[in-house]
């Protein structure tokens, strides 16, 4: 069973895990960087897993961090540009990295339309590594719909949902157990595996859905007649 990916380490524990694995004289890269290095991180640093944190590579960590550096002195219009051009114009590997980032730069929280645009259009591919990207904390940014839809797709890609979408038992609510039982049925229907993980949030969420239903009808049952008052 492969490792459980880890969404959003601490900006620390990711210089540390990069450093280790860095191609020798490649570890200052993320430091000296600029915008038009982007796409050269993987044949300058290295693209080896970095131990301790499933699911990232040195390359990964050397592009999240460059953007965390170059941030720190580019004025805040200019970063929100910048950071639609590389994802417009790169590679797959090239936009997860940005979509990485996005938890790690300061994009305001009272207008968060670059991150909101970038994982919605990351969630209108059919690649397993850009969902995962859009779905963990930058996901916060989407709406409930947008948002159930997103934790829909990882289903239909098979994505495991507990460690790829962020927030799964905060935000999950009856509404998302409706969609996802009826996900299962279909995929059973048509003899389609489902997984295991799958299932279990289904479960989970349409038994908040059935509870709180079975809760509002024993309250409207028990419930005394109000009694009028003759003045």
């Amino acid at each position: 069973m492969p490792a459980t990916p880890v969404q959003h380490p601490p900006i620390a524990d990711l210089r540390t895990a990069f450093a280790a694995v860095a191609k020798p004289g490649s570890h200052d890269w993320p430091t000296l960087a600029d915008f038009t290095a982007f796409a050269t991180a993987g044949r300058t640093c290295g693209r080896a897993p970095l131990l301790g944190l499933p699911g990232w590579t040195c390359e990964d960590a050397a592009r999240v961090l460059a953007l965390a550096e170059l941030a720190g002195r580019t004025p805040e219009s200019d970063l929100s540009a910048h950071l639609r051009t590389l994802y417009w114009r790169g590679d797959a590997h090239e936009r997860r990295a940005v979509l990485r980032a996005l938890p790690y730069l300061p994009i305001p929280q009272d207008g968060p339309s670059l991150a909101t645009a970038l994982v919605e259009e990351a969630l209108r591919t059919d690649d397993p590594r850009l969902v995962a990207a859009a779905m963990g904390p930058c996901a916060r940014t989407l709406d409930d719909d947008h948002w159930r839809q997103g934790v829909l797709k990882c289903a239909a890609l098979g994505l495991p949902l507990a460690p790829t979408v962020a927030g799964l038992d905060e935000r999950g609510d009856p509404e998302l157990g409706r969609m996802l039982v009826e996900f299962v049925a279909e995929q059973r229907e048509s003899g389609r595996p489902v997984p295991a993980d799958t299932t279990a949030a289904a479960a989970r969420f349409a038994a908040t859905a059935t509870a709180t239903a079975t809760a509002t009808a024993t309250v409207a049952a028990t419930a005394v007649p109000a009694t009028t008052v003759t003045p």
